[in-house]
């Protein structure tokens, strides 16, 4: 205790932190302070994908293409779905990589509190960068399945097949955007439930199953009956495939106001999902 006669000592510390947040504050300019932090949580996520297994990134290859042969053999030969004249090879694969990106991005940020918790309730940086780093390091793995994608197309296109891309392949860049804010959305949301409800866990992955079947990847969006055509319009993944679809291919169903629906969704989704992880984020050491 400092007596009264003496001056108070000066103060020592440079920032305060503290748990009474509003729960609509998101840390950007904390983010961009610990951007190395992001850097480095990428590099791990990369090196551990690759340590102790024997042909490293080739997975990344295998995984797809093996998807892809199943799918056009059940789906292709033996349930003989209609693809609107897109080689079945093709249209498969360019619903698989758009789909596990988004999958990969959900799954692995939805179980963010409960796998780091060690870690977060020992030291403090903003919690959402650890969300962040997972969905750049999912981009690499994205980024060599799509070039797998473009290779296989481009020899489609060599021997002739009935595709063709347009201007529109401008709006690709947005839609990698969109489906990894989708999956950004989703997972802090679900990371935020399961801190209070841990055996809501088990069900990520069932749920994810389920919802790769309602996504358009083994059917075109124009097989489905005018009813449940929209319906489907309301799961956001399923205009982003269509779209990314339509401008490599230039075949498909997808109309502008599909994707603003897809798109406001996508945005009302991140919304929750960063506003639910922040209010869990304070009192994730009490609940986990």
């Amino acid at each position: 205790m400092i007596p009264s006669d003496q001056p108070s000592l000066p103060q020592s510390w440079t920032s305060v932190i503290s748990s009474k947040k509003s729960p609509f504050h998101l840390p950007f300019r904390e983010l961009w302070k610990y951007r190395d932090l992001i850097i480095l949580s990428v590099r791990r996520d990369l090196v551990a994908m690759h340590k102790q297994t024997i042909m490293g990134p080739l997975w990344y290859f295998i995984q797809p293409l093996i998807s892809t042969v199943v799918y056009q053999i059940v789906f292709g030969n033996i349930a003989r779905i209609s693809t609107n004249n897109i080689p079945p090879f093709l249209f498969f694969m360019s619903g698989i990589v758009i789909w596990y990106y988004f999958s990969s991005c959900l799954s692995r940020t939805s179980n963010i509190f409960t796998a780091n918790a060690n870690l977060f309730t020992k030291v403090y940086f903003p919690r959402l960068a650890i969300p962040i780093a997972q969905v750049i390091s999912n981009a690499w793995q994205f980024l060599i399945q799509l070039l797998i994608f473009l290779g296989f197309y481009c020899y489609f296109l060599w021997k002739g097949a009935p595709i063709h891309f347009s201007y529109r392949v401008i709006i690709i860049p947005a839609l990698i955007l969109q489906t990894a804010l989708l999956g950004l959305g989703f997972g802090c949301w679900i990371a935020a439930v399961t801190t209070r409800f841990r055996d809501l866990q088990m069900a990520v992955a069932p749920f994810i199953q389920l919802w790769m079947y309602g996504s358009c990847i083994f059917y075109p969006l124009s097989a489905a009956p005018p009813y449940l055509q929209n319906i489907l319009i309301f799961n956001p993944i399923v205009p982003i495939i269509e779209s990314f679809r339509f401008a490599m291919m230039g075949q498909g169903q997808i109309e502008i106001w599909q994707w603003l629906i897809s798109f406001a969704i996508t945005i009302i989704v991140l919304i929750i999902g960063l506003v639910e992880f922040s209010r869990a984020e304070r009192t994730m050491a009490d609940t986990i």
